[in-house]
């Protein structure tokens, strides 16, 4: 799966350290010390046995065409998926490592707004290294907060999140910790909620962060008010890391009384679904994921202008969000009282 190989395998089929070299420039990605990944089928006649190790074609599909769209764009998924290769198939995992922090952030699929790049974060309770390929720290995880995917032994997806907290900063926590929820309550189905979402959601929010986050609140070293505080406000609504942003950002301007994926009705006929509603206000947030019209096209944006449409006339106030507005708090604030100046009076300490 991937065209994993490592020097070894190559050597036994008569490629050595010159040919490995050169294919590096074309049909080859270093992963780690000694392995690699086959990503195209060379036309070079001195790589023709690197070729014939190929065993997943779809792997090679996918390569090619994240080749072709460089400069054009970039495939987050692609690269996602070279690191975590790059973090599972490192050759020298000692008995006793955890991999933690942003590698395992990686590993779990955790919503972060940049790839990690420089060395896997490995925990051990007694042994450090510091490399290019990896970091080994001395910290011991409890068993609770640890679990296997594969043969890598790991931070839980909880535990994780948490420890963002200190590394990547609360905002991202927070994305990270609502997406951890989300999948606790309702699976990890990418279609989820689009018919809606059941009653009794809080609820099962409750409960979830009760069993599964705070045991591991209570286990955690330090900063665990700071921890609390991002558990209480998470919620499982948040469909995307932007909209989870948008979520943090509205704790941090102390408005508080935002719901998230409410159903709003004209009459009997259901007019739409939006992001963030403010009852008290009628004021509606909407957030737009980076590549929302470029896969839906110009009917999504006519539907959506037809609903607006409607919404305003029913009194409603719309203000829209970019993904570069909710990753910026001030320009998330200033777009925000600009265009709902009287939600100052709603805002908390």
């Amino acid at each position: 799966m991937y065209n994993i190989v490592r020097t070894a395998e190559l050597s036994a089929c008569g490629i050595d350290s010159r040919v490995i070299r050169s294919a590096l420039s074309c049909c080859l990605l270093r992963l780690s010390y000694g392995v690699f990944t086959i990503v195209s089928r060379c036309q070079d006649f001195r790589h023709s046995r690197i070729a014939a190790l190929i065993t997943d074609d779809e792997w090679i599909t996918r390569s090619i065409e994240h080749r072709a769209r460089e400069g054009g764009g970039v495939d987050f998924d692609y690269l996602g998926t070279v690191e975590k290769l790059r973090i599972a198939s490192y050759p020298h995992y000692r008995d006793g490592d955890v991999i933690c922090g942003t590698s395992a952030a990686v590993i779990h699929e955790l919503p972060m707004r940049r790839l990690p790049r420089g060395p896997i974060t490995i925990a051990h309770p007694s042994a450090r290294r510091k490399s290019e390929v990896i970091s080994r720290t001395t910290r011991e995880i409890p068993q609770e907060d640890i679990v296997h995917v594969g043969k890598m032994v790991l931070t839980s997806p909880v535990r994780t999140s948490f420890d963002l907290i200190a590394i990547l900063g609360e905002a991202e926590a927070f994305a990270a910790l609502e997406h951890t929820l989300r999948r606790a309550v309702f699976g990890a189905d990418p279609e989820i909620g689009r018919c809606g979402y059941p009653p009794d959601t809080s609820e099962w929010a409750a409960e979830k962060r009760e069993r599964l986050f705070r045991p591991c609140l209570e286990r955690l070293p330090t900063r665990r008010r700071r921890a609390l505080r991002l558990l209480e406000h998470a919620g499982p609504l948040s469909e995307s890391y932007a909209e989870s942003r948008c979520s943090y950002d509205l704790l941090m301007l102390g408005l508080r009384e935002f719901e998230q994926q409410v159903e709003i009705y004209d009459g009997r006929q259901r007019l739409a679904r939006v992001d963030f509603l403010h009852r008290g206000s009628k004021t509606i947030l909407m957030v737009d994921g980076a590549g929302k019209y470029v896969l839906n096209g110009f009917p999504l944006m006519r539907r959506e202008s037809d609903q607006h449409n409607r919404l305003l006339a029913l009194g409603y106030r719309i203000v829209r969000f970019s993904f570069d507005d909710v990753i910026d708090l001030e320009a998330f604030a200033t777009k925000l009282f600009m265009q709902a100046p009287h939600l100052r009076q709603w805002q908390r300490p």
